[in-house]
């Protein structure tokens, strides 16, 4: 068997292209049986949605851990490091435990690649993850999905503890369908039977396709996070201050590290699983350290201060932009706001722009490319915020010129530099800041 070292297999897995022949489900299939269902014996939170299932799987992660769970958590995308994927207590994994489940997945890889069967670039991660929470037997693994639910790679998980579905909107229209209908069924996908699910209940019409789903699977209970249940009443731009009132809290009150007003939704979705679990009997919760645990809670790219006024925000999709202003509303107060901004092409990025443009939030925009195939060409980026603002638009090709000048026109306003569009953004802004 070939040896490799980190450096080689970070540079191998960078060729490896994002879609194949089968759809992941069944390349994930195959994968693990060639491994030896290293997933068999794992017990699963399987969390699906559009926005926010990164940040739902880590406040469940917080929790668990703060009431002694060894956890397992698989999220993507990464930001600057491929091990942010695959985390146990909250931690990265080591190098050499990367080399060693990469090596396993290799020689798996190698074997379908003899039946005609091609890994895409998720499917690697995923074997890695499920042979690494294997072999550290973890207590409970929290998976998130990569794109849709149903034909998802993560979706051979067949008797999760808990479905959660976080908010759903067009995403991905080529793959997943056209309407929020399609879209919904595709997420819903991951509800099995006799597993419970937690879902956000804000759409109609995403309602009515989990709730149908549900009960055509059987699966109880099926309890929807409505936005009348949780209700923000102090933000401070830094702390979020807020309560819930359903079947499992009665007007309780968490308190959030972030200004990030979508994170009380998140948190709620994320409360509510973990209380369903509880009722279930499958996890004991102490209530003192549920709430530690959440204001504890960090994660990288979501309303993130990475320097005095300089913030970072991973919104990609039109709905994630409303939630982005609703809080640098916040944040701003008073204060001058310049944003720096760049979209991959497969987004719905005309809406993305006309929105930041209406909110009359920001005196300036900046734009730049980011290094990427799916890149959105600046030019093309500057032209559409130029037909719905009249605030001066600036562009360049260059991240650094485009980051150093959006640093200098907030220290000349005096005020507060926001970075959003997509997750590359502000992975290429953190790894800048490294240097």
């Amino acid at each position: 068997m070939m040896q490799y070292d980190y450096e080689q297999i970070e540079e191998f897995l960078n060729t490896i292209p994002q879609f194949t022949e089968l759809n992941g489900f069944e390349r994930a299939g195959k994968l693990l049986k060639a491994l030896g269902n290293p997933q068999k014996g794992l017990k699963v939170i399987h969390v699906a949605g559009s926005n926010g299932k990164g940040s739902v799987c880590v406040y469940i992660d917080e929790i668990l851990r703060a009431n002694g769970y060894h956890t397992g958590l698989f999220v993507s995308p990464h930001l600057v490091d491929i091990r942010e994927r695959i985390r146990t207590d909250g931690r990265l994994i080591d190098r050499q435990e990367l080399v060693r489940a990469f090596e396993r997945v290799s020689v798996a890889a190698e074997k379908l690649l003899a039946e005609g069967i091609r890994l895409a670039y998720f499917d690697y991660f995923f074997g890695m993850a499920m042979c690494i929470f294997m072999e550290k037997n973890v207590d409970i693994v929290i998976l998130e999905t990569g794109i849709g639910g149903k034909l998802d790679a993560t979706n051979v998980i067949e008797k999760p503890l808990l479905s959660v579905i976080t908010t759903v909107s067009k995403e991905h229209t080529a793959v997943l369908g056209d309407t929020l209908e399609k879209i919904a069924a595709e997420k819903a996908g991951i509800i099995k039977s006799g597993v419970p699910v937690v879902y956000s209940a804000k759409e109609p019409d995403v309602i009515k396709v989990i709730e149908e789903t549900a009960r055509a699977k059987g699966a109880f209970p099926a309890v929807g996070v409505k936005p009348e249940m949780y209700q923000i009443y102090k933000n401070t731009g830094n702390c979020i201050d807020f309560s819930l009132h359903n079947g499992y809290y009665k007007n309780e009150c968490f308190s959030l590290a972030t200004g990030a007003v979508y994170q009380a939704e998140n948190c709620s979705i994320a409360l509510t699983a973990v209380k369903v679990l509880q009722e279930c009997g499958l996890l004991k919760l102490d209530e003192g350290k549920i709430k530690q645990a959440v204001y504890n809670m960090h994660w990288e790219g979501r309303m993130e201060e990475v320097l005095s006024g300089v913030y970072l925000d991973g919104a990609h999709n039109p709905e994630g932009i409303e939630s982005f202003i609703r809080s640098a509303q916040a944040i701003c107060g008073e204060k001058k706001a310049v944003l720096l901004f760049s979209v991959v092409k497969d987004k719905n990025f005309e809406n993305m722009i006309r929105s930041l443009s209406e909110s009359e939030l920001f005196d300036c925009f900046i734009v730049t490319e980011l290094n990427s195939s799916r890149r959105l060409d600046g030019e093309n980026i500057k032209e559409l915020f130029a037909k719905y603002t009249n605030a001066d638009v600036y562009e360049t090709d260059s991240l650094s010129e485009a980051f150093s000048m959006g640093r200098a026109k907030q220290k000349e306003a005096g005020g507060i530099l926001l970075c959003t569009g997509s997750l590359y953004l502000v992975g290429e802004i953190k790894a800048l800041l490294l240097i």
